[in-house]
């Protein structure tokens, strides 16, 4: 069976169902999903139809005279679980020219019956060609999670402005993106947050705009792309991909990420690695102003969580002062997905009670950021440090906290790549990580976990970096 998919109009002349059992009604109950009245043609009824035929959606026809009735109906389904009968009504609608599907029988079929994610006026139709509906229906449980309740409602208020929209803007470029702002803007914000008010006064705000050929103004979101792993997107960021006219990327983004953008979107990398910027940080904020004032919808993407140690809050400061309109989508931070990967607790009961972020990137001077954290008050506190771009540091680091007090033995856990093909750990202590001679073997992004929940098992392989004295005397040291 190869199908296209296609939406057929049932407003008018009524779909028929044959028979008169529970399949019958479950098809009759799909279709009254979209069409205001079924026929049905059977014997007998089971005692479900009774109240639909009460509301008169349903009208039951005598199945002698089903022949007389076959001309001009949209479609036919066979349903009265007899294969005989299903495949000799199968024929009789063919013969006339009417689509016909029999359940389960795709070779008596010339369409097939889609799993249907119903947003009122927005629907969704999954098909396999019969061939796995069960996937079907796991594919509709995934879409239904990602479609707004009240999506049906943003495309019937639309349809209300269609026609002052095609007489005030030409077809083409400022057409589209006079409904992509409608879409990805304040509008549909409001609605679908119920204030239908609000909604309608933004749409004809912008409507009003492009008639006085007023230059619209686009807006930011701040995007956290997460540890890498396309997967651990939030549903959040996907539809705001998806929603983008221009991302600015960095390079952090884990193969994937960037499938979920639209075909059409204008990638612009500003990619940065230790000792090189493709731009500076205040040419990325003007850049995200300028594509703004463009009246570009622009997804500001970022690795991890664009509030930690991602200098979100900058673009955000330059973007207020600009008056760009800015959202912000948070990300997984790579501190809980190096956790989730390790199945080890940045907190626990009896290890740990807090855990403390610090960044170990040399700042524009050359000193190290853990510079200004005052690492003698957590020393005794027994907290867990999780240290960002800290790979270059950690030796200069590891003597700072032995400096500040921090027991030689406190384990430390340090990752990269986390959550990406190539994902490397080690295990190490505070006092091997200080010796200059130490290497450690790894490169890319990496994220250094330090105290005592570094020492319960982690789960995967993890490498240890060559100690300098045997592990039992080691033991032996009280931790901090």
């Amino acid at each position: 069976m190869a199908t296209f998919p296609i939406f057929v109009e049932v407003g008018g002349a009524a779909p028929l169902v044959v028979g008169g059992g529970h399949l019958a009604l479950s098809k009759v109950r799909l279709l009254l999903k979209r069409a205001d009245r079924v026929e049905v043609a059977a014997e007998a009824l089971a005692e479900g139809f009774r109240p639909l035929i009460e509301e008169g959606r349903v009208e039951r026809i005598d199945p002698a005279r089903l022949w007389e009735t076959l001309p001009g109906r949209p479609l036919m389904i066979s349903a009265t679980e007899d294969d005989a009968e299903d495949a000799r009504l199968a024929e009789l609608a063919r013969s006339y020219g009417v689509q016909v599907n029999v359940p389960d029988r795709p070779h008596l079929s010339t369409f097939a019956l889609g799993a249907i994610v119903d947003r009122g006026t927005v629907t969704v139709a999954i098909g396999t060609e019969g061939a796995a509906p069960v996937l079907a229906t796991r594919l509709r449980s995934a879409i239904e999670k990602e479609l707004h309740p009240r999506l049906g409602r943003l495309a019937d208020i639309a349809r209300e402005y269609r026609d002052d929209v095609a007489a005030a803007i030409e077809p083409g470029v400022g057409r589209r993106a006079f409904w992509d702002q409608v879409f990805g803007g304040e509008a549909a914000r409001a609605i679908l947050d119920g204030d239908e008010v609000a909604g309608r006064t933004a749409i004809e705000a912008g409507l009003s705009n492009a008639t006085a050929n007023t230059p619209a103004v686009g807006r930011v979101i701040l995007v956290g792309a997460g540890p890498g792993d396309p997967d651990l997107l939030t549903l959040k960021a996907v539809r705001a991909l998806k929603s983008a006219d221009v991302i600015v990327h960095d390079g952090l983004m884990g193969d994937g990420v960037l499938d979920h953008a639209r075909r059409e979107a204008h990638l612009i990398s500003v990619a940065k690695a230790k000792g090189r910027h493709s731009k500076t940080q205040a040419e990325i904020n003007a850049l995200l102003v300028a594509l703004a004032r463009e009246g570009k919808t622009v997804v500001r993407l970022k690795g991890g969580d664009p509030s930690i140690f991602g200098r979100g809050g900058e673009e955000i400061e330059t973007l207020r002062a600009s008056g760009i309109a800015v959202e912000v989508v948070p990300g997984i931070t790579a501190a809980t997905a190096a956790a989730a990967s390790l199945q080890v607790p940045l907190t626990h009961r009896d290890l740990s009670r807090s855990v403390t972020f610090i960044s170990g990137h040399a700042a524009g001077d050359g000193a190290p950021e853990f510079d200004q954290v005052d690492l003698s008050a957590l020393a005794h506190q027994g907290a867990t440090l999780v240290v960002y771009m800290g790979l270059s540091t950690s030796g200069a680091l590891a003597r700072a906290l032995l400096d500040a007090g921090w027991s030689p033995a406190v384990p430390v856990i340090i990752a990269s790549r986390i959550s990406q093909p190539g994902e490397r750990r080690m295990a190490t202590t505070i006092n091997v990580l200080a010796e200059p001679s130490t290497k450690i073997g790894l490169t890319g992004p990496a994220l250094l976990i330090i105290g005592e929940v570094a020492s319960l098992d982690a789960a995967g392989v993890i490498e240890r970096i060559e100690q300098l004295v045997p592990l039992s005397d080691l033991n032996e040291v009280a931790y901090a």
